[in-house]
């Protein structure tokens, strides 16, 4: 009789997920469920092997076919993953080095990042949450670059001259045009607009999404920041950060559709990182912790992926995003 209660309530489980994701279209609760998918599926796995040991075949095979919907979300995310291919080496091409890490206003080590970040050289470097115990770093970070901007928390770090900076603002159209608030709703970004060696430009943008729930504020931040990036060329355009959303949320969904660009961080995990445990007081996991890929890059059409990993432990909740694009040839480019 237990076993039988345990099989009955693990399916009920496996059905209450399975149901929850296939609603997350209607709303943005269902779809936060989403963003731990990979937890989901470590919950789905035990449970169905707890229903397969019972000699129930219907509980058993109900068990196996939620779980399964479980899976189906991810697939396409994990199929992307699977399918990157780095760029073709081209010598004469030119690359850049680029990173994008959240500094934690509460973390564990702040210092490390600013000693372990320099040495793998990105030539633009976007900060978020650079204020409370990481001000400090973000501060020792500055010293590395000959160029920065700022806008409240997020920066905005180059050794590629810097012809202008600012906060990412709405058009005076666009703020013309509001009616309420979520019109206008921008998170907290800096730009700035970087010569790069050929004596081209490209414009980069640090940014820093609120959470997917409660309230609508991510969705009324996502149309705001693409609002505003519209004023700027598309195809050179990079915008990097933490935006909270993991695929495979319809939210990070929404946000390759809204932006425009291609995000080169497909399958890669940054959150939670070591960090969220040390500052806890529970040490440091044996493994690598991560499961969420909350931070991301985006990029236009004239940039080619060369290379993109999540970088070392900072002591943030957050490991950083370290990538390497190239700019096309200008033939090549739209």
């Amino acid at each position: 009789m237990r076993h039988t209660i345990t099989a009955f309530l693990a399916t009920g489980l496996l059905c209450g997920l399975a149901l929850i994701l296939m609603l997350a279209p209607l709303w943005r609760g269902f779809d936060a469920l989403r963003e731990i998918w990979p937890i989901l599926i470590v919950i789905g796995a035990l449970a169905a092997l707890s229903v397969q040991a019972n000699r129930h075949n219907g509980a058993r095979l109900l068990s196996l076919v939620a779980f399964a919907v479980i899976l189906l979300p991810g697939v396409g995310e994990t199929a992307r993953a699977w399918r990157q291919t780095p760029a073709a080496p081209d010598p004469g091409a030119y690359e850049i080095a680029i990173g994008t890490h959240n500094l934690w206003g509460r973390n564990a080590s702040p210092m490390d990042a600013a000693s372990l970040l320099p040495v793998r050289a990105p030539d633009v470097l976007a900060l978020q949450e650079s204020f409370g115990k990481a001000s400090e770093a973000g501060e020792a970070l500055v010293a590395h670059y000959a160029h920065g901007a700022r806008c409240r928390s997020n920066r905005l770090l180059s050794n590629l001259p810097m012809l202008a900076s600012g906060c990412v603002e709405l058009p005076p159209a666009v703020l013309e045009a509001a009616t309420i608030p979520c019109d206008w709703e921008i998170p907290p970004a800096v730009w700035a607009r970087l010569q790069l060696p050929d004596g081209s430009e490209a414009v980069f943008v640090s940014v820093h999404l609120t959470w997917p729930f409660p309230g609508a504020t991510q969705d009324c931040q996502r149309r705001g920041l693409s609002r505003a990036l519209a004023q700027w060329p598309q195809d050179r355009l990079v915008v990097m950060g933490d935006f909270n959303a993991a695929a495979p949320a319809f939210a990070l969904a929404r946000l390759d559709r809204d932006l425009g660009l291609r995000r080169r961080s497909i399958g890669i995990a940054t959150f939670p990182a070591e960090g969220r445990f040390q500052q806890a007081g529970l040490g440091t996991p044996p493994v690598p912790p991560m499961l969420l890929g909350i931070d991301h890059i985006f990029a236009g059409e004239a940039w080619d992926t060369v290379a993109i990993a999540a970088g070392p432990n900072t002591g943030s909740d957050h490991r950083p995003l370290l990538a390497r694009l190239r700019l096309k040839a200008p033939d090549a480019q739209p």
